[in-house]
């Protein structure tokens, strides 16, 4: 998300934490190869969804994953100053 790529991935613990279906990227259920398929499909054959969907990624990747905000969560949880 963070290099404007949209994302299609599994719908699994801690990638959900991360991807919001439909919101910013699309998720599949497990072992589903089809439904893999035709999610990556659409979002090469669909340019708007395409847009929102990187858009909405690097968006959130800029809100919640920067390092001023994950730094301190680091040393919080090493102890470090």
């Amino acid at each position: 998300m963070a290099a404007g790529v949209p994302v299609v991935a599994t719908d699994v613990p801690g990638i959900r934490d991360v991807v919001g279906n439909e919101i910013n990227g699309l998720l599949v259920p497990v072992g589903s190869p089809g439904e893999l398929a035709r999610a990556i499909e659409r979002v090469l054959n669909d340019q708007p969804l395409r847009c929102r969907l990187v858009a909405a990624g690097f968006e959130d990747v800029q809100t919640r994953f920067n390092w001023s905000l994950v730094l301190p969560r680091y040393r919080a949880v090493l102890d470090l100053p």
